[in-house]
């Protein structure tokens, strides 16, 4: 079975495309549907695209595109090792206490770019 990422890198689409489904990867629920199916689905509609067929759809090509781009970060996101634990400062009661928690849960919580805005 092939990589993913690496199947995303070895297709061959125009820029325009690939730049939309990007940015609907980044706001666009994630379809639940199989990598396999949206694989058949995105090269069917490759073809449609190329031999100008009439019921060819961009926004469905770019909801699927945008689909498999996901699936290829949450795959990344879930084979990339967790780091080191750094110290956190977490309230309990009427004090503060330390605590170690790993560097991937902070980075998942969005918690760096909340302090940067501050």
């Amino acid at each position: 079975m092939t990589d993913l990422h690496q199947t995303l890198q070895d297709m061959r689409r125009p820029p325009t495309l690939v730049r939309a489904a990007r940015f609907a990867a980044a706001g666009q629920k994630p379809l639940r549907q199989s990598r396999h199916d949206l694989l058949a689905k995105e090269e069917a509609l490759n073809s449609a695209r190329l031999s100008g067929a009439a019921h060819y759809s961009p926004t469905e090509h770019i909801s699927i595109l945008a689909a498999l781009i996901q699936l290829a970060q949450n795959q990344g996101n879930r084979d990339a090792p967790i780091k080191e634990n750094r110290p956190v400062l977490v309230a309990r009661g009427g004090g503060l206490e330390i605590k170690s928690v790993p560097i991937a849960q902070i980075n998942a919580s969005g918690i760096a770019a909340l302090r940067s805005a501050i």
